[in-house]
């Protein structure tokens, strides 16, 4: 089965391989992990799984090109999931295969759902038809309806240990591959992302600096680096997330101040705030 290559978690892999194999899998799972922990990815190789597929079948799961798995997703900067995208679903699956083949529709981060576009699923997965599998995704389940949990069999994804992460990275050729996996703490897909996006090592960097002007109290060297963020909230997110990872990693008295602003620093953003205003009561509530 392809969900036995996915790293760690036996006891979840060995228990949705048995269900499978006894045909006793639920019609719809929540998928719980923490971000970079690979929810995403798992539901793919489950999907592969469930309808027993092949290499073949799995590389066009992972190209959203299946025609018996289909994905839906968030779009735009908040990563919405619009009620359109549901309804969609809804015109595809009211029907029976005419094959008979199994279907499985995969819903990447659920917290993403509106109101409407919750309440759009729920119909489904009251009246569950018997060829049809749902799995959702999600890395914060406080933020979906309890309707949706409810009936949902949930499965919960743990971060692999330092050791499994170093496996994984094995025959990864990457001088900073030892101190990434580090700051992240082996979520391989926090340390992946980094490791193969120059855009995204560039922003570990940075945050790396700006702990170090932090730590020297060299204010004007940290507003200089922080201001190159001006209008890009997409990067000034992820510039927050791996402070929170170094910081995570020394729990300091400086550290967990760091820690504070940060979340203040993104509960501000989410409340779309001005960027320049974000970026200048981080450097004060850090200085």
């Amino acid at each position: 089965m392809f969900i036995n290559s996915f790293t760690g978690n036996r006891n979840t892999v060995l228990s949705l391989a048995e269900s499978i194999k006894s045909s006793g899998l639920s019609h719809a799972m929540l998928i719980f992990a923490k971000e970079g922990c690979g929810a995403n990815f798992f539901a793919k190789l489950l999907a592969a799984d469930i309808i027993n597929g092949n290499e073949a079948d799995l590389r066009l799961i992972n190209e959203e090109a299946h025609q018996q798995v289909q994905i839906i997703k968030g779009s735009g900067a908040s990563g919405q999931i619009k009620v359109d995208s549901v309804r969609a679903i809804n015109e595809n699956v009211n029907f029976s295969s005419l094959g008979g083949e199994k279907r499985v529709v995969i819903i990447q981060n659920c917290e993403n759902f509106n109101t409407s576009s919750a309440n759009a699923l729920l119909k489904n997965l009251e009246e569950p038809k018997d060829d049809i599998t749902y799995i959702l995704t999600t890395t914060d389940t406080s933020k979906i309806l309890s309707t949706i949990r409810s009936r949902c069999q949930m499965y919960s994804l743990s971060q692999p240990t330092m050791e499994q992460a170093r496996e994984y990275f094995a025959d990864f050729d990457s001088a900073e591959k030892e101190e990434i996996i580090s700051i992240y703490n082996g979520n391989i897909g926090m340390v992946k992302d980094a490791l193969e996006s120059p855009k995204r090592f560039e922003i570990l960097q940075r945050a790396l600096k700006a702990q170090k002007c932090i730590q020297n109290g060299d204010d004007y060297a940290l507003a200089k680096l922080m201001y190159s963020f001006n209008k890009k909230k997409d990067e000034l997110v992820l510039f927050f997330k791996d402070m929170e990872y170094i910081c995570a990693a020394n729990l300091s008295p400086s550290a967990i101040a760091v820690l504070n602003a940060v979340t203040s620093a993104k509960n501000a953003m989410e409340r779309n705030a001005n960027l320049a205003l974000v970026m200048q009561n981080f450097i004060i509530a850090v200085s």
